[in-house]
C-alpha cells in the first residue's frame, strides 16, 4: 500500500503536465485515500484497487497500467497505432490506489512476501460483509455508507467513467470477470490474456452462482441480463457501487484473476451427479460452521476483552457459510443453470465449501493466538489447511503473472468501451443512463 502511494507521487512529481495525485477521502482509521489520474481526454476508466486487503495483485496491477497510461497506451505490442493513440487521447485514466488501507494493515505481512498457503492464512484477514467499502448498507435502516464507500461514490458522481473496473483476486481457481452490461470481444480478451500467462479461465464460479455467461470466464451481472431478470442478485442495483454509476451509462467489469491455480475449474463438461455435488459441499459447509460457531462461543467468552476485527470477520464468515448453503440448496431461478451443473463448476462449489470454513479458521487461529484456546484453533486450522491442499492441489501463480493479466486485459477492456462509446456517440450502456 505504501509502495503504490510512493509511485503515485513519484509519478506526479516526474510528469506533472499529465499526473496528479489527489486525496480524495479518508478511512475510518484517519488513512489518506489517493486518487492518481493521468491524462487528461474528455472521457474517463477508473479503477479500483484494494477493496478486499487479502488480494495483493490489484495494487500492483495498477502500477503497471499507471506506466502504461504515462507511456502513452504503449503495450508488449509495441508503440500504438493511430486509432490506438486517438483513444489515448480521448481518455484519461484514474486510479483509487486502495480503498480500503486500514484492512491493507492486517494483511501486509502476506501482501509483501506471498508465495505459501501456510503464510496466506497464517496472515489472512477479510472484513465481515458491512465494513467492505464496495457496499453500500441495506436500503430502510438508516445506517450511513462508510467514509470509503462515500469518497468512492464522490469519484463516480464526479468522474462519470464509461468504464470502472473493480479489481480482485480470488484464492483459487481460475479467471473470470462479471459485467454490468455485454459487452463483445470481452471474453476474446480475457481468453487470450489468461492463455498468454497459463491461467485457466473459470466455467463457473461459485459467486456468478445464477448469473448467465456471455463466452467462457465472462458473467453478466443483473443488470447485464435485465433489471428484473436475477433474483438473486437483484439487490445489489441498490447495495453495489458496481452498480451506482449506472446513471451515467457506465460499463463496470469486476476482474478476478486467482492466486493459485488449479486447472479443472476450466471443465465445461456436464457433471456427474450434480445434485449429489450440491448436498455433499452443503453439508461440508454446515457441518464446519458448526465446528467454528462452537470455538466462537468459547472465543468470546474466554477473550474478555472486545472481540476485535479479526473475531468479527471470523464470526460474520462462519454466519456466511451457513447462508451459502442455504443459497446453493434453493432452486435456481427460471432459466438460470443450477449449482454444479459442469465439472468445472462442480469442482468450484467443492472447493468453495472447504474454503469459506477455512478462510474463517484462519482469523479465528489469528485472533487467539497467545490465548489458551489457541492452540487448538491452530490445530483445526493446520488440519483443515493440509485437506484442501491434498484434495485440491492448488498451483501458486506468481504476483507478476497475476498482475500481467490483469494489465493486459483492463488495457483491452478499456478499448472495447471507448471505441463501442464511440461508434455509438455516447456509451454501450446509455440507454440506463435515465432510469
Amino acid at each position: 500500500m505504501d509502495d503504490l502511494t510512493r509511485t503515485g507521487r513519484d509519478l506526479a512529481r516526474r510528469h506533472p503536465s499529465r499526473c496528479r495525485l489527489r486525496q480524495v477521502g479518508e478511512s475510518r482509521a484517519g488513512e489518506p485515500l489517493w486518487l492518481l489520474s493521468v491524462g487528461h481526454g474528455r472521457r474517463n476508466v477508473l479503477v479500483v484497487s484494494g477493496a478486499h486487503p487479502n488480494e495483493p495483485a490489484g495494487g500492483a496491477a495498477v502500477a503497471d497500467l499507471a506506466y502504461l497510461a504515462v507511456r502513452g497506451g504503449r503495450t508488449g505490442r509495441g508503440w500504438p497505432d493511430a486509432r490506438e493513440r486517438r483513444q489515448d487521447r480521448d481518455a484519461a485514466w484514474h486510479f483509487l490506489l486502495c480503498l480500503d488501507p486500514d484492512g491493507a494493515r492486517h494483511t501486509e505481512p502476506w501482501t509483501r512476501h506471498p508465495g505459501t498457503l501456510e503464510r496466506q492464512l497464517r496472515h489472512f484477514y477479510r472484513p465481515a460483509a458491512d465494513q467492505q467499502p464496495e457496499w453500500l448498507p441495506p436500503p430502510g435502516r438508516g445506517t450511513a455508507p462508510l467514509p470509503e464507500t462515500r469518497a468512492l461514490l464522490t469519484v463516480l458522481d464526479e468522474l462519470r467513467p464509461a468504464l470502472q473496473v473493480s479489481l480482485h483476486a480470488n484464492d483459487v481457481g481460475g479467471a473470470w470477470t462479471q459485467l454490468t452490461h455485454d459487452l463483445p470481444g470481452a471474453p476474446a480478451a480475457l481468453a487470450d490474456a489468461a492463455a498468454a500467462h497459463a491461467v485457466p479461465l473459470a466455467a463457473a464460479p461459485v459467486d456468478t452462482l445464477h448469473m448467465p455467461a456471455a463466452g467462457p470466464g465472462v458473467f453478466l451481472m443483473a443488470a447485464g441480463a435485465g433489471l428484473d431478470a436475477n433474483v438473486v442478485h437483484r439487490d445489489w442495483l441498490t447495495r453495489s457501487t458496481w452498480f451506482h454509476p449506472l446513471r451515467y451509462g457506465t460499463v463496470t467489469a469486476v476482474v478476478e484473476t486467482p492466486v493459485w491455480a488449479v486447472e479443472a475449474v476450466a471443465d465445461p463438461r456436464p457433471a456427474e451427479a450434480p445434485a449429489l455435488v450440491v448436498e455433499s459441499c452443503v453439508a461440508h459447509l454446515r457441518a464446519q460452521a458448526g465446528q467454528l460457531a462452537g470455538l466462537l462461543d468459547v472465543a468470546r467468552s474466554g477473550l474478555g476483552a472486545a472481540p476485535g476485527p479479526l473475531l468479527d470477520a471470523a464470526a460474520w464468515l462462519t454466519e456466511a457459510c451457513l447462508t451459502n448453503a442455504a443459497q446453493w440448496s434453493a432452486p435456481p431461478s427460471p432459466g438460470s443453470p443450477p449449482p454444479a451443473a459442469t465439472a468445472g463448476g462442480a469442482l468450484a462449489l467443492r472447493m468453495a465449501a472447504h474454503r469459506l470454513p477455512l478462510r474463517a479458521a484462519a482469523m479465528l487461529a489469528r485472533a487467539t493466538d497467545g490465548h489458551p484456546l489457541g492452540p487448538g484453533c491452530e490445530a483445526l486450522l493446520t488440519r483443515w489447511r493440509r485437506r484442501y491442499a491434498a484434495d485440491f492441489g492448488p498451483r501458486w501463480i506468481p504476483v507478476r503473472e497475476q498482475t500481467a493479466l490483469q494489465t493486459e486485459f483492463i488495457s483491452r477492456l478499456a478499448r472495447l468501451v471507448l471505441d463501442s462509446g464511440r461508434r455509438t456517440g455516447g456509451s454501450p450502456a446509455a440507454h440506463h443512463r435515465d432510469r
